[in-house]
């Protein structure tokens, strides 16, 4: 593409080689950088800052952007070591854009560590402001390892690149922009080498992931309402991470300037910072994952600090309740119901006339013994410290405390500590810290100087540096309010610390800077009760636990309006799985505490539900908290950061994690109850029904209005305790292990556990293949309570146990039937149960092993090779897996788990469904001499409301079928509540379950490896529900009952007398199963071809020839006839209960059915 200018003829030979330059700009569409970023940019302005000038139709898209004169060249550059580069710049001749150009600049990097690279831009000769830091610093010694980038500086124009070495990846590189540094405007660009941005702040971003489509964002604090808009708000951010592509390498740029400032993304990708002051102090933080960049940067400002435990529970507040006798109402409406909650919050309603440090002695007189009332029942209480500051707030005229002054700082820590004597609260909230203002400036206004009023404003909100704050020109002990301002709340963070310091008490931030996550938390700000609010607190909530402050939380069921029933329930569903989860609103709405909505509400209901999920979890919350302060990692976690080789998770922002391993998927919707998440790729057990669901692909839940999506990931070891309702209660109680298994059988995990004030135990959980370990790698702490784990839940293990063993590296004792239970309706993978451990007493602070083995841990294996003669080399030919086992006919040929064929076109109807199959190519076929067909088509009918039947056949060929006639229904029953049953399908592989609704039994389970649809051959394996089964003939058997340990039956008609295991004179490929239930089923294959059985804890069967057609049928009670609903005669067969049975009652996936040749 080329640009056209026409060149008035009196322009300069300066302007014209300004133009000549802009033809040659290449791409420049995405790449230029804005010249002039004022809103009225003309062309006039193009010749007077010999810029180029192209107008367009695309919104934000500059008009006039830089030619290639602007900047600064290199004039000398020198490395005092390996690790130091200095260079000195001058400027090159171009016109100014904003006056008092800089003409000469030191340029300044240090390779700090590895992964860290500092680079600083500033005046050669005149100091300028730099944020005083209270963490960042220099190592004390050099990078001793190899580095992971390196630094390229270009001489003219100016500018630098920096390379990820391995693989080589150019991150920043500045030279798509010319450097311009001014007294009072500093701008850089760099180019980057993806979209995928996330951070910046603090603003409502809507999603995640940046839009780089030329959006500018403002840095500057701000008391303003978190709505929507692209305006500032309370906090100073200017840091994002880049991830770079599927390999899951980032990097993070953090610049440390405190002034006012805009960032603009544009397309190419690029970013462009423009601030008003200080310097460029930029911090380049490379790593091999995105949580490995947070760690880096909370590394370099400061790791977050550990809330108390009871900060961890639910809290209750509202601005202005009224009165004392008002919050004392709410607190017992609360108990009453039996919600959960720790803290209780007193607003600026508390105060006399709003006065800081002091309560009012009418409506609030009480407010020591209220204190002392919650102490004894196991609350706390939380008091604001508002900002009241020469100026207007909330008492009215007000002088703002510089916090930056020791004097002040003593004073602060001296007034918190008098009044803390009077009013025993538990931790302090600190409010409008931006500093805030109810007037511009001052009571007097501010006087007409380049700070107030600065020759560039970035666009902040209302477009005047001083507004709803102080004048520019106020004094610091650290410097001109112009350059401080942002730093307001760090430094009141800073000076409330240093009293809180000496317990492990709280504090809680509005106002904030990088850093501030060391000492404080913060909560999104003054929002509103409605829909977007509840969408958006997800990025906010992600993009704090990247700047280092994961305590971290929205105000739940919004600050200002009303909030209607359904917003505040799904408000609260959500809100308990927020890290810092309070529930407040403002002065003249209705209240919104649980118990306002009514004792017996479904708000009620649900919040009680979740908030004791909570409360159930809060030992893995918490370890979430420790690990972050030890390793730098995130609490709330994005998607991406756990699966960053997956695109679709890139852009994920309704959707988050607890830690690596908890998924919540919330409802951010009126009237939905059916919500579209993404299930990323790992086993995932739903956590309250304990089942699997899909994965790596969209799915559609069913969250009706008590629900939200809950999965707990596989691999998964958490820490749990039995809740109460508060965490004083809580912590007396016994604790429990949440075990789920990944696709190896592995899982772990680990505890961090004191008194909430100081760090003594850790506890390390491994389990691999049925062993679990408890190892305590730190114990300085005996709990008062003497705690112990008293039950362990482990889902997805493949059997029911034949022992469990416990040792603590002394004794090893063995549990008993008692301690010891499984339910395999629960099935939460395939051929999987879960396992229960209940009534242990393993002391916390002591190693133990819990060793279990399943008698039938490879049941789940389908014969791969049937015939004789199998070995390693033919099994492995099929592409099959080759184990031998000293299990007596246990197949050591056996399918992987994603052999047979896959679905697709799934079309479901009121009488039935159809499938289209097609083979999984990534497995060769089974046996050359019968042709495999590749493409198949499934048809379900639902017959009557007690029998379906099903066929698997070639589309394309006519097959031979038997031709018996059926007494069949005249007519499909297409009334599902008329029907007993519900069919899913299964994609990979693709496999039928047929679950008989009222009790959630699984009767029939083909998604399991090895249907095989060949010319000669068909197979198809189905899991059992119990191990009584009765049928199959006709051949002898010793028993009525089946022995399900691996045993094979011929079916053909033959004339034969009968025989043990030998096909006789009929065929009868009919079956009956009980269920764990009173009830039963039957199942026809209805195919005359020759065919076997094997009975091995499954159900597999082995045809040959021809089509696959089955027939269900259902009985209400144990049946005398598979289709009756007739009670039977006890003496017709074993009861599931008999105790003489060897195999009673084992698990799902240990019964099957071979049928062979």
């Amino acid at each position: 593409m080329s640009l056209s200018f026409s060149l008035p003829l009196s322009l300069s030979l300066l302007n014209y080689i300004t133009v000549v330059i802009c033809l040659f700009v290449p791409n420049f569409r995405f790449s230029i950088m804005d010249c002039f970023p004022h809103p009225d940019a003309s062309e006039v302005s193009r010749s007077r800052y010999a810029c180029c000038w192209s107008p367009v139709d695309e919104a934000n898209v500059p008009w006039c952007f830089f030619s290639k004169n602007h900047g600064y060249s290199v004039v000398s550059e020198s490395q005092p070591d390996s690790t130091h580069i200095e260079a000195r710049l001058t400027r090159m001749d171009a016109p100014s854009l904003f006056g008092a150009d800089i003409k000469e600049l030191i340029f300044y990097a240090e390779m700090q560590t590895e992964n860290r690279l500092r680079f600083k831009i500033t005046d050669a000769n005149q100091a300028r402001f730099e944020v005083p830091h209270e963490h960042v610093q220099a190592p004390s010694s050099p990078p001793t390892g190899p580095l992971k980038y390196r630094l390229e500086l270009i001489q003219k124009p100016f500018g630098l690149k920096v390379w990820r070495t391995s693989p080589e990846k150019l991150l920043f590189d500045t030279t798509i922009g010319p450097l311009v540094f001014a007294d009072q405007y500093l701008q850089l660009s760099a180019k980057l080498p993806s979209h995928n941005i996330y951070g910046l702040g603090e603003h409502v971003h809507q999603t995640f992931r940046h839009d780089t489509n030329w959006r500018t964002w403002p840095i500057f604090t701000r008391d303003s309402f978190p709505n929507g808009g692209t305006h500032n708000l309370y906090g100073h951010y200017p840091y994002f991470t880049c991830l770079e592509n599927e390999s899951g390498q980032s990097f993070g740029v953090f610049l440390m300037n405190s002034n006012a400032m805009e960032v603009t993304i544009q397309p190419a990708p690029a970013i462009t910072y423009r601030t008003i002051g200080g310097v460029l102090d930029f911090y380049i933080l490379v790593g091999d994952t995105p949580e490995a960049v947070v760690d880096e940067f909370t590394q370099l400002i400061g790791r977050p600090f550990i809330p108390p435990y009871w900060s961890l529970g639910f809290q209750l507040s509202r601005w202005d309740y009224g009165s004392l006798d008002e919050v004392k109402k709410v607190v017992e409406r609360n108990r009453q119901i039996g919600i959960p909650y720790d803290v209780q919050y007193t607003d600026i309603d508390y105060m006399e006339d709003k006065k800081i440090f002091t309560y009012d002695m009418e409506k609030f007189k009480e407010l020591p013994q209220f204190a002392d009332y919650m102490h004894g029942n196991g609350n706390k209480i939380l008091i604001v410290k508002r900002n009241s500051h020469t100026s207007q707030v909330w008492p009215g005229e007000t002088v703002f405390p510089d916090y930056t002054n020791q004097a002040c700082v003593d004073w602060w820590v001296d007034e918190i500590s008098r009044f803390h004597k009077e009013v025993k609260h538990d931790a302090l909230w600190i409010d409008m810290n931006e500093v805030a203002n109810f007037v511009q400036g001052s009571s007097k206004g501010c006087a007409e100087n380049k700070l107030n009023y600065p020759p560039f404003t970035p666009r902040i909100l209302d477009n005047l540096i001083y507004s709803k704050t102080l004048c520019m020109d106020a004094k610091h002990k650290w410097g001109n309010h112009y350059d401080v301002h942002s730093l307001y709340g760090y430094s009141m963070v800073l000076a409330t610390e240093k009293y809180v310091l000496t317990n492990r008490s709280m504090v809680f931030t509005r106002s904030s800077f990088p850093g501030v996550g060391k000492y404080a938390g913060h909560w999104l700000g003054d929002n509103a009760a409605n829909w977007n609010d509840i969408k958006w607190a997800i990025p906010g909530m992600l993009e704090f636990n990247l700047f280092g402050v994961p305590y971290i939380g929205a105000d739940i069921c919004g600050f200002f309006d009303d909030s209607p029933e359904e917003l505040c329930r799904r408000w609260m569903q959500v809100g308990a799985f927020y890290p810092f989860s309070r529930n407040h609103n403002a002065q003249g709405y209705k209240d919104q505490d649980p118990a306002a909505y009514g004792a017996d509400s479904l708000l009620v209901k649900t919040s009680k539900h979740y908030l004791n999920i909570r409360y159930t979890l809060l030992p893995y919350l918490y370890t979430l908290f420790y690990k972050a302060h030890v390793n730098g990692e995130t609490v709330l976690r994005p998607m991406m950061h756990e699966f960053y080789s997956d695109s679709k998770t890139w852009g994920v922002h309704n959707q988050f994690l607890w830690g690596a391993h908890l998924l919540i998927t919330p409802v951010l919707d009126p009237g939905v109850e059916n919500v579209e998440a993404y299930i990323p790729d790992a086993i995932w057990y739903d956590f309250e029904k304990e089942r699997i669901t899909d994965r790596k692909e969209k799915v559609n839940l069913n969250l009706p209005a008590d629900k939200l999506g809950l999965h707990l990931r596989g691999g998964a070891i958490l820490p749990a305790q039995r809740p109460d309702v508060t965490t004083t209660y809580s912590r007396c109680h016994p604790m429990r292990l949440i075990i789920a298994l990944d696709d190896s059988n592995a899982a772990s995990g680990e505890l961090f556990w004191d008194d909430g004030e100081s760090r003594v135990i850790s506890d390390l959980f491994l389990l691999d293949q049925d062993v679990l370990t408890m190892h305590v790698t730190h114990n300085g702490y005996t709990d008062p309570n003497n705690l112990k784990f008293e039950n362990i839940t482990v889902m997805g293990v493949t059997g029911a146990p034949v022992s469990v063993l416990v040792s603590d590296g002394t004794t090893t004792n063995a549990l008993t039937e008692s301690q010891v239970n499984y339910d395999s309706t629960r099935k939460v993978k395939e051929c999987s149960i879960v396992l229960y451990l209940r009534n242990l007493e393993l002391e916390l602070g002591k190693n133990y092993t819990v060793n279990w083995q399943d008698k039938y841990r490879n049941s789940r294996h389908f014969d791969c090779h049937p015939e004789a003669g199998s070995d390693q080399a033919k099994c492995e030919a099929r592409g099959c897996i080759w184990e031998p086992s000293n299990v007596p006919n246990e197949p050591w040929c056996y399918y992987p788990d994603t052999h047979g064929y896959i679905t697709s076109n799934v079309v479901e109807t009121a009488s039935g469904i159809t499938v289209d199959l097609e083979r999984n190519t990534a497995f060769p076929s089974q046996r050359s001499q019968s042709r495999d067909i590749s493409k198949l088509r499934v048809e379900i009918t639902y017959l009557s409301g007690k029998s379906l039947r099903w066929k698997i056949f070639d589309p394309s060929n006519a097959r031979y079928e038997v031709p018996v006639p059926l007494d069949l229904p005249a007519m499909p029953e297409t009334e599902e509540n008329n029907r007993l049953y519900r069919v899913q399908i299964n994609n990979k592989p693709f496999g039928i379950q047929v679950i008989r609704k009222d009790t959630q039994e699984i009767i029939w389970d083909s998604a399991v490896p090895g249907l095989t649809f060949s010319d000669q051959l068909l197979e198809i394996s189905t899991l059992l529900p119990s191990n009584y089964v009765y049928g199959f003939g006709e051949t002898e058997h010793p028993i009525y009952k089946h022995d399900l340990n691996y045993h094979k039956y011929g079916l053909f008609t033959k004339d034969q007398p009968p025989g043990y295991k030998l096909n006789s004179y009929g065929v009868h490929p009919f079956y009956m199963g009980l269920e764990k239930s009173k009830y039963a089923h039957g199942v026809l294959l209805l195919n005359s071809n020759a065919m076997g059985e094997q009975t091995t804890h499954s159900l597999t069967q082995l045809v040959i020839q021809f089509g696959l057609e089955v027939w269900f049928c259902y009985g209400q009670e144990l049946p005398a006839h598979p289709c009756s609903n007739n009670p039977p005669k006890q003496n017709h067969m074993p009861h599931p209960q008999t105790q003489n049975d060897s195999e009673n009652f084992q698990a799902l996936n240990n019964k099957h059915v071979t049928l062979t040749r």
